[in-house]
């Protein structure tokens, strides 16, 4: 494993990934994979992978690879000179030649801030899924409300205690009030 949360890829011919696995390892950073084709990157795929690549594998361009990865990952190419494609969405590009520290030093930052943007995905996804439970119980509690004409303490008092009767989440006895599924 290496020193960031995500996991490491490199994906260049043969030669090319040898020289790319040295200079990382010589700065402390291990590639969890290394594929020397597009298809062996794309079969080794996993959402959460820093991809290194460079411009032409044996059967891809980098780029091509970086669109078949898809947006859970990350890919930073080494492109020519005179390149001048635009890169997409999730990649970021190093003119060749390119110094070991500068490429070391890409490495570092563009795999740290990966793990922060999973961590803030994930975060987002919490608070997501905190919102729509809290919409369900609103919505539960305002059905207590006009069916039994109780106040929104005391329906919330009731809803509380028939959660801690029966060892359930509050918003699994609001999805039973509204008729939903419990397992959602």
């Amino acid at each position: 494993m290496n020193e960031f949360g995500c996991r490491l890829m490199i994906a260049a011919p043969q030669g090319v990934a040898a020289k790319l696995q040295s200079i990382l390892s010589g700065a402390g950073i291990e590639a969890d994979v290394l594929c020397h084709s597009g298809a062996d990157a794309l079969a080794g795929k996993q959402e959460g992978t820093l991809v290194l690549t460079v411009w032409r594998l044996e059967d891809m361009t980098g780029a091509e690879l970086a669109a078949q990865m898809g947006e859970t990952c990350e890919v930073l190419m080494i492109v020519p000179q005179d390149w001048n494609d635009t890169p997409g969405a999730n990649v970021m590009t190093l003119r060749n030649p390119v110094s070991q520290e500068a490429m070391v030093q890409s490495v570092r930052v563009l795999g740290h801030c990966f793990d922060r943007i999973h961590t803030l995905r994930l975060r987002s996804e919490k608070l997501a899924r905190q919102l729509e439970e809290r919409k369900i119980i609103e919505r539960a509690k305002g059905k207590l409300m006009d069916t039994q004409k109780l106040s929104e303490s005391d329906v919330h008092y009731r809803m509380q205690k028939m959660s801690m009767d029966t060892g359930r989440r509050i918003v699994d006895v609001a999805r039973e009030i509204l008729g939903e599924h419990a397992a959602q």
